[in-house]
């Protein structure tokens, strides 16, 4: 058992959401890119985000375009909200492995720069300035420029303000772990505030034992919430269990853990570190 797992009977936290469905399968709204088979977003907001007003959530079906090339990613849901997500490269470049910093509003970014754009119930067109930056870890596409895999994690800063929009997209690249898989590699916190969601989905027919467990020196200084205490060690058939990561940092400063999820024999990973002012 997780030093400070908690297992609580808590409802859903104010201010998150989490939209959990099993996997299924994504068809891209132009015709040249090949069927997609699992697109899952981790939305994060903190207090003060003009984007979502600190309501984080995980959506992982119901798109309504999934556009994913080298050249370019497009992601709207079909959900309340007009919720998107859009990353450009510099024109004329492709999508490759590293850091982008230096973001305009996508797609309107000037020669040079990236861009990124994120809407949702707050500015549902966008913020008509944006600052902020991606990191593309993981990236593989086939001989047409689909992207086949991705792994890619932002910040982003509506109108130049503190407070950011930030998580990541996972395209075919959730980490799997026996019948399971996750909604996120790693989860970086801006501040102590925001509790964010967490996802195991089970898209088997048969329940999954699951074991979850710390590594690292601070790993007292996050703690995991499962909204169901059954989620604690079973994930149920053609289901999700939910849960809340929580940053509880003692002092100012920098922290960094790794969550170990574990089931039918193997081990995946969910990497955590945060920034106390």
């Amino acid at each position: 058992m997780l030093p400070r797992f908690r297992v609580t009977a808590v409802a859903v936290a104010v201010g998150l959401f989490v939209v959990a469905l099993p996997d299924v399968s994504f068809a891209a709204s132009n015709p040249t890119p090949t069927i997609v088979d699992q697109v899952i977003v981790s939305s994060f907001s903190e207090k003060g985000d003009l984007i979502d007003h600190a309501a984080s959530a995980v959506y992982a079906g119901a798109w309504a375009h999934v556009v994913a090339t080298a050249t370019g990613i497009f992601l709207s849901h079909r959900g309340p909200g007009s919720v998107s997500f859009t990353f450009d490269p510099v024109a004329g470049l492709k999508f490759t492995v590293g850091q982008y910093n230096n973001l305009q509003r996508a797609p309107f970014a000037s020669a040079g720069f990236a861009g990124i754009n994120t809407t949702g119930p707050g500015e549902r067109a966008g913020c008509a300035r944006v600052t902020g930056s991606f990191h593309i870890w993981d990236i593989a596409t086939n001989a047409e420029g689909t992207l086949t895999r991705l792994d890619l994690t932002y910040v982003e800063h509506c109108d130049a303000l503190a407070p950011s929009n930030f998580g990541e997209v996972l395209i075919n690249d959730s980490p799997h772990v026996g019948t399971l898989s996750a909604s996120a590699a790693r989860i970086v916190f801006p501040d102590e505030t925001p509790r964010l969601p967490y996802v195991l989905f089970n898209s088997s027919a048969t329940p999954e034992s699951v074991m979850l467990r710390p590594r690292g020196a601070e790993v007292s200084h996050f703690w995991l919430i499962p909204l169901k205490a059954s989620c604690e060690s079973l994930v149920p058939a053609h289901a999700s269990c939910d849960y809340l990561v929580h940053f509880v940092p003692p002092k100012p400063g920098t922290y960094a853990a790794t969550l170990l999820v574990s089931a039918g024999g193997a081990t995946t990973s969910l990497v955590l570190s945060g920034y106390a002012p």
